[in-house]
């Protein structure tokens, strides 16, 4: 049941970007349209800010603009990528159709939109379709092949397939715009992926720079921080970069809003989760604990989460809590085996 009013609560998110009015361009005149176009120059100034606290209202005014001209295809290619960049991989079914559609629509009124396919791919890679998304983007980049975002999106379908590929694209898109902030973090998850951490490092500190209020950054820094660490690692190193790591966690912590806004919530709940396993991995069970328990207060239904409860309580001895747990992450991930491992005895 809680689960259900969470869901809820994710999709009444989607109402700011409900369907517009029906203003076709024939009857809309020219002073209206002026008024939209308006919207649209604040929508886009707003969305390349790259800031997740202003996505919404990005969202807000593109829906204005279509409001008094509901057949302005940039607007509708612009509402559909603002949707996408909020979001991100936590699209539901019913936000993803809707922008979706808002991008198709957006094509239809110009097929040689740009940014119609670009909002298309960004979507589709959201969705973990790369493959697909890589053939529409390049439809944008046969229109515009210098533009920065059209690279940012291209690359940042390949980072999973290929890293190495992702970072010369996502390299040239900053070439081309230097000041476009999500190239950045993109560019740090390529050199992560590549074991390049000091490279990760210093293109994460850049992102800070141009996006400082967003707290993935400082979890980023933070994990390329603890995977510079090795067995071979000088034991004062070590501990310099684990001191780091936890104070630009606990920065990540401090940053975000009292009420947790939706596209906080997996990073906080990282911080938290790992800022435990720092303090299990010295024997600090209770600090680990009282960590645990405010990540569960951000968001209950993370199978890892619910996991973690259960080794640190078994480890401390507390056999019925470590069942608990152990049985809820259960319910979320049936088949797997480390929980099934886990329960065995219990």
């Amino acid at each position: 049941m809680k689960k259900a009013k969470w869901l809820m609560m994710i999709c009444l998110a989607s109402l700011v970007f409900a369907p517009a009015c029906k203003k076709g361009v024939e009857s809309a005149s020219e002073p209206v349209k002026k008024q939209a176009e308006d919207h649209y120059t604040k929508a886009r100034r707003l969305f390349l800010a790259c800031d997740p606290d202003q996505y919404p209202e990005a969202i807000k005014e593109y829906q204005m603009a279509l409001n008094l001209w509901d057949e302005y295809p940039e607007a509708l290619a612009g509402l559909a990528e603002a949707v996408s960049m909020w979001r991100g991989f936590n699209l539901t079914e019913k936000e993803f159709g809707d922008a979706y559609q808002n991008a198709q629509r957006a094509l239809r009124l110009n097929p040689e939109l740009a940014a119609g396919y670009r909002a298309m791919a960004d979507l589709t890679r959201h969705r973990r379709d790369n493959e697909r998304a890589l053939r529409q983007i390049e439809m944008a980049l046969r229109i515009e092949p210098d533009n920065a975002e059209d690279l940012y999106v291209k690359g940042s379908a390949l980072l999973d397939i290929n890293p190495e590929e992702a970072y010369k694209v996502l390299l040239e898109a900053k070439t081309q715009n230097p000041e476009l902030g999500k190239v950045y973090f993109n560019l740090a998850s390529a050199c992560q992926k590549l074991g390049k951490f000091d490279q990760a490092i210093g293109y994460l500190e850049k992102y800070r720079q141009l996006v400082p209020s967003d707290v993935s950054a400082y979890c980023a820094l933070a994990m390329n921080k603890l995977s510079k660490i090795s067995k071979d690692t000088p034991e004062d190193q070590q501990k310099t970069l684990d001191n780091e790591a936890v104070s630009l966690l606990q920065m990540a912590i401090a940053k975000a809003s009292p009420q947790q806004k939706i596209w906080q919530i997996p990073w906080v709940l990282m911080a938290y989760k790992t800022l435990a396993r720092m303090d299990f991995a010295n024997g600090k069970y209770a600090d680990a604990l009282a960590r645990l328990k405010k990540a569960e207060a951000v968001y209950q239904y993370d199978v890892e989460l619910q996991y973690f409860f259960g080794v640190l309580y078994k480890k401390t001895g507390d056999r019925k809590s470590a069942r608990e747990h152990l049985l809820k992450a259960q319910e979320l991930a049936p088949k797997n085996e480390d929980i099934k491992k886990e329960l065995k005895g219990l």
